[in-house]
């Protein structure tokens, strides 16, 4: 069974979507807190990834940043693969990110320092760039939901699946890059 991790800033329409997409498919699905709440409210059947790797700690700051979740968007090769079965760690097939809205907070005139290092994201832009590299479909926007659904719908055929991992590798370091783009030019203005 394919795996999903969703863990979306945005609790809304394309979420949901995207869920009932995947369930529909066959998928299993595990979210972050809020976002597998989000999901169960909704009829969708999301655990969450807490049950792995345990609770949220530091004020909800640590929630997927723990080394199963990586090991399991990193593993690559047979013998990786091997290790995570003795691990007992299921691979992760898709991720999908919205981060927390720092652009939005560094434009806002009363935005304090305090209040971008809030609205700053570690933990999405890691599982970004780890999906990314270890060549899982790794959803950036909620647009991208247009990309895969035939594909999904269609069986997942393999033969399909490079060039569509590829484009979505592109755009999540493209919106990693934005994003640290944008924190760096915030603390540079500062200076």
């Amino acid at each position: 069974m394919k795996t999903a991790l969703l863990a979306s800033y945005e609790k809304d329409e394309s979420l949901h979507r995207l869920g009932r997409l995947l369930i529909d498919n066959g998928w299993q699905l595990w979210g972050s807190a809020g976002t597998a709440r989000f999901l169960s409210e909704n009829h969708i059947p999301c655990r969450d990834i807490a049950s792995i790797v345990g609770p949220p700690i530091l004020g909800h700051r640590v929630v997927t940043l723990a080394r199963k979740v990586y090991a399991a968007l990193l593993a690559n090769t047979k013998e990786d693969f091997e290790e995570l079965d003795r691990l007992g760690v299921s691979s992760i097939n898709l991720v999908y990110v919205t981060l927390y809205p720092l652009e939005q907070t560094i434009a806002d005139p009363k935005a304090t320092p305090e209040d971008v290092l809030e609205h700053t994201d570690i933990g999405g832009p890691t599982l970004l760039r780890a999906a990314a590299k270890g060549q899982r479909l790794a959803l950036s926007d909620p647009s991208q939901i247009d990309l895969i659904e035939p594909w999904i719908k269609n069986g997942s055929p393999d033969s399909e699946r490079g060039p569509l991992v590829a484009r979505l590798a592109a755009a999540a370091e493209r919106c990693v890059a934005d994003y640290v783009n944008a924190s760096a030019t915030y603390w540079e203005s500062r200076l």
